[in-house]
């Protein structure tokens, strides 16, 4: 491993139990992906993080960080469901980071994959934790990190709660949170067409076939979200409404920046707590 710094938190056997594990843990599912640089072709990835514009929403975010709230990208960080690690790159060149902890479940992305990307773009070894863990238990003391993110993380906690509220005890009370790579979703088109099939629902099933092909069953007129927006069973992941992401955000005690750019199907929220 080229002396990287490994911490285990958590077991094979742990992460085996862990919901969507069998395929994120599946190398061979990853050799399709852009984030595969094991064959030293890197210009996929580059062009996967250009085209979904996601560093330069982690720029965007620094840039209210300082903009907005007078505040310096600096110390220690998380980078939760770090993936491939891509993001080590960019988060050492916007800011003076002390020690940068990598939290990733799959393993071949951690210790294969990982080290050749951050061996790729020089990340100083002594500056970075390879950590085999879950976003949902961190192996660190309360109010100890300077700054917690994720890049198309969030949406993959089957309990966003329960991550914020690790994210909250290991972050120091004025800390940040970047999340990017959140799924803009059109939810207010589902909820109408919900609304639609509840009232076709209402016709006779012969007509509903006649007219359209189909017959429908909906019982309520206003959908659960999770009805209209149910998780990925494979991928794990996860829909939330802008409402939802601001709800979740506000109680844990965070002043909130949202943002969503035209020519992205992704948007990112920066996240700075009150210093409470």
């Amino acid at each position: 491993m080229n002396d990287w710094n490994i911490e285990k938190w958590l077991s094979d056997s742990e992460i085996a139990e862990i919901e969507y594990s069998d395929y994120w843990n599946d190398e061979e599912k990853e050799k399709n992906k852009e984030w595969y640089i094991l064959d030293g072709d890197f210009t996929k990835m580059e062009q996967y993080l250009q085209k979904n514009r996601l560093a330069q929403s982690l720029q965007q975010c620094i840039e209210a960080l300082k903009n907005d709230f007078k505040r310096q990208f600096e110390g220690v960080g998380l980078d939760l469901a770090a993936g491939n690690l891509w993001a080590a790159r960019y988060l050492f060149d916007l800011g003076v980071i002390e020690k940068l902890y990598c939290v990733e479940y799959s393993k071949h992305r951690l210790l294969r994959i990982g080290p050749k990307v951050l061996d790729y773009y020089n990340i100083p070894k002594e500056r970075v934790v390879l950590v085999q863990g879950s976003f949902y238990n961190l192996h660190l003391p309360e109010k100890s990190v300077d700054f917690v993110f994720m890049s198309q993380a969030f949406h993959h906690a089957d309990n966003p709660v329960k991550l914020m509220e690790e994210v909250r005890r290991v972050l120091k009370p004025n800390g940040i949170v970047i999340i990017i790579g959140e799924h803009i979703v059109a939810y207010r088109i589902k909820y109408i067409k919900h609304a639609i099939k509840f009232i076709i629902s209402g016709f006779p099933e012969y007509l509903q076939e006649f007219l359209f092909g189909n017959t429908f069953n909906v019982k309520t007129l206003i959908a659960k979200t999770n009805e209209v927006l149910p998780p990925n069973p494979v991928l794990g992941d996860h829909f939330y409404t802008d409402r939802a992401y601001k709800h979740m955000f506000s109680q844990h005690g965070f002043k909130i920046r949202h943002f969503k750019n035209h020519n992205s199907r992704f948007q990112s929220f920066l996240l700075v707590g009150n210093g409470a």
